[in-house]
């Protein structure tokens, strides 16, 4: 089924070589395994982040000390995000891919910008009452964020087939059945998943982002996939 939905995903990318850029200065491989190491990232930092809203709890009843966690968890996540747009617009792919860093770089700041939201929004309650200002409203709109947040998640990872097939070879053997990576280098993307994910790729009930680490994962290891040195 996975290879299936890949044969569809391809064809629509796929573009003659002749109509290609003739240099790309970032190999698909190198945005894969920047891409991975980034869901790591964000993995570690979601998690984070929802354990500080979750131990806040109430905004309007959570002490100063959860409630500085929570903004710091977000101010971290923003320090994150940040440095991997700065990564994601250092690379330039070939013609076909070319606007697929970019595309998750927006995804990206929408997160940072929802960030700021939660991070203005713990900083009032930190900052103590103030007249005209309704804290009930503030507090309710916190789950909508993260809601939000969620939701760009699942953004991404409805994206990472169209991601995973940025691996098939550039020249299609018809039934699109091998990579443009040679079996070493799968196996690094492997070991690179496993060490950011471990056990959590097994889990049922996974995240977006842990989901999309799974996929990929899935993808790496259906043995229909040729390498190209196999």
């Amino acid at each position: 089924m996975l290879k299936g939905y890949l044969v569809l995903i391809m064809a629509l990318l796929w573009v003659p070589p002749a109509t290609a850029q003739a240099t790309a200065t970032t190999s698909p491989l190198e945005f894969i395994t920047e891409y991975i190491r980034q869901l790591g990232v964000n993995e570690n930092m979601q998690a984070r982040a929802e354990k500080d809203m979750e131990d806040a709890g109430d905004l309007a009843e959570a002490d100063t000390d959860k409630t500085a966690a929570m903004i710091g968890s977000s101010t971290d996540s923003i320090l994150a995000l940040n440095a991997e747009i700065a990564a994601l617009k250092q690379m330039k792919l070939e013609a076909r891919f070319a606007s697929v860093p970019e595309t998750v770089a927006t995804f990206y700041q929408q997160k940072i910008d929802i960030h700021k939201q939660i991070i203005d929004i713990g900083t009032a309650f930190v900052s103590g009452p103030k007249p005209n200002v309704d804290y009930n409203a503030m507090a309710a709109e916190v789950p909508q964020l993260t809601a939000m947040i969620e939701d760009i998640d699942r953004s991404l990872f409805q994206a990472t087939p169209a991601i995973f097939a940025m691996l098939i070879a550039d020249k299609p053997d018809g039934q699109m059945s091998r990579l443009g990576i040679t079996r070493a280098e799968r196996d690094t993307l492997l070991h690179i998943l496993q060490f950011g994910f471990g056990a959590k790729m097994n889990i049922t009930d996974q995240d977006y982002i842990v989901g999309s680490a799974s996929m990929l994962r899935d993808y790496l290891s259906e043995q229909s996939y040729k390498c190209s040195d196999e």
